[in-house]
């Protein structure tokens, strides 16, 4: 679950982060913990799933997750495979936020993909699209059909020199 994350877009969006907590959780002998808490919770070693339905709440030391069902698959070693989030999906790290109606995390691949109205926020500045595909391994992002990216630029920042200058 720790490695579900959101990458940014040249440092403007996300950096680092679909599976890591804004709280901090400690265990004994103060061990970094995810917490997931739900209203249901379905866990099959055999068939090599769980599922945790309603109210879904996932607090890592990086990120927090909410979302109305969360799909955790594993290996035939019972190592985390795959992570699909549904619902009211809410990605929070710091600063930055991500929402979509789905999120699906392969962990080997390292790819993210936000689909169903995806938005990443980062402060004012905002991306959206019908999916937006992060590829983690790679630091690059994708998005397709329909990207739009609104970015602000910071007060005192090069936007301001540039039309400043000469005044």
């Amino acid at each position: 679950m720790k490695k579900i994350v959101v990458i940014g877009l040249a440092g403007l969006l996300l950096a680092n982060a679909v599976a890591r907590a804004a709280e901090t959780k400690k265990a004994e002998g103060d061990e970094e913990v995810t917490v997931i808490t739900s209203d249901k919770l379905t866990a099959d070693y055999k068939q090599h799933f769980a599922l945790f339905e309603g109210n879904v709440v996932v607090t890592d030391p990086q990120m927090q997750l909410t979302s109305e069902k969360l799909n955790v698959s594993f290996d035939a070693n019972n190592k985390i495979k795959a992570i699909r989030a549904e619902g009211k999906v809410n990605i929070r790290q710091t600063d930055k936020v991500a929402k979509s109606d789905v999120a699906t995390y392969d962990l080997d691949s390292g790819k993210i993909v936000l689909a169903g109205k995806p938005r990443v926020m980062r402060g004012k500045d905002i991306l959206e699209g019908e999916v937006i595909t992060m590829f983690r391994n790679e630091s690059r992002i994708l998005v397709y059909p329909r990207a739009r990216l609104v970015v602000y630029p910071e007060k005192g920042g090069a936007h301001d020199q540039f039309f400043s200058a000469g005044k």
